[in-house]
This record gives structure tokens, sequence and C-alpha cells, in this order.
């Protein structure tokens, strides 16, 4: 019985060894395991919100990168459209422009002034650029018409300036525009007014 004895007693002993050994591994590694799961789970939440921020910005330069394309091959497309023939050329084509969308419109083009051709500002594109001034006289709805069918009507010109008067017709249209060509021979002209 004393050999039972002593092997419970070994057995005893061992057994509270192994719960103390037990205890203390729960105390110092489950904490430390448990602090290493929350790092890790708020390092996960970290990057999945880097991610998402990353994936804003991807989305944004995306969308400039877009603008910048549509940008430029508007500019291609301008530059494809762009007469090439002398200035004559344009400004006949911009005169029929005018007064066909005039005449839809339902107003009246009593002058048209063209200025001298200018190279200003195009820095060896070989574009030129010619003033355009004319002065538009209708209701104001017709007014509003022409210059919406002015702005589509896919001529190389930019609007430099407009002024809206009072007039007896209802409403005077006071119209700079800016059209642009290449240049291919400086042409030495001297500005043109056309009345009706």
């Amino acid at each position: 019985m004393n050999a039972n004895m002593r092997s419970s007693s070994h057995r005893l002993w061992l057994g509270i060894g192994l719960a103390v050994l037990s205890v203390l591994i729960a105390f110092f590694l489950l904490p430390d395991a448990s602090g290493r799961a929350t790092k890790e789970r708020k390092s996960a939440q970290d990057a999945q919100a880097n991610l998402e921020r990353q994936l804003l910005e991807l989305s944004d330069y995306q969308d400039i990168l877009d603008r910048l394309q549509a940008g430029r091959n508007r500019i291609a497309d301008l530059e494809r459209h762009m007469p090439k023939g002398n200035i004559d050329d344009l400004q006949h084509s911009l005169r029929l422009t005018l007064y066909k969308i005039a005449n839809e419109s339902g107003i009246k083009l009593p002058n048209i002034k063209y200025g001298l051709p200018n190279k200003d500002g195009s820095k060896n594109t070989g574009i030129e650029s010619i003033d355009v001034e004319f002065t538009a006289l209708g209701v104001y709805q017709n007014l509003k018409v022409f210059m919406l069918a002015l702005e589509g009507s896919g001529q190389p010109f930019g609007v430099s300036s407009v002024k809206l008067d009072e007039s007896p017709e209802g409403g005077r249209l006071s119209v700079t525009l800016r059209a642009f060509r290449h240049s291919t021979n400086p042409d030495s002209q001297l500005p043109i007014e056309e009345a009706t």
C-alpha cells in the first residue's frame, strides 16, 4: 500500500503541477494570444480602410484621366476639322454658318466684322486666329436659340464676349468670336466688314 500511496502522491503532485502550469499558461499566453488576435484584427481593418481609400483615389484619378482623354479627343477632333484654306475660306464658312443659323432662329444680323489674322498665343502650333464681331437682333428667346445653335455648329471658334442690350427688335446681342484655322502662309488682309 505504501507503494500505492507513493504512486498516488506522485500523481497528485504531478496533477497539481500540471494544473499550476496550465493556469500559468492561461494567465500569460492567452492574453498575449488575445492581444495578438486583436492587433491582427485591427491591422486587417486598417488595411481594408487603406485599400478602400486607395480605391477611391484611384477612381478619382481615373475620372481625371478620362476627362483629360476626352479633352485631348475634342482638341484632336477640332484640329482635324479646322479649315486649312486661306482666310477668305474661313470667313466664307463662318458667314454661311452665321446667316444660316440666324435665318433658322428668326433673328437679323445687320453686320459682321472680321479682324486681321493673329498668331499670338499659338506658340509654333501653326494655328491662326481671327476675331469675328457681329450684332444679332431679335427677341430674347430667338437669340438664345441662335447662341445655342451657334455653339453646337461644329465651327472652329470660341466665344470671346457676349453682351445683351435692349433694342426696338427686343434684344441686341453683341458677340465677339475667335475663329481658328491652320495657317499656311501669312495673309496680309485688311479687316473686312459686311453689311446686309
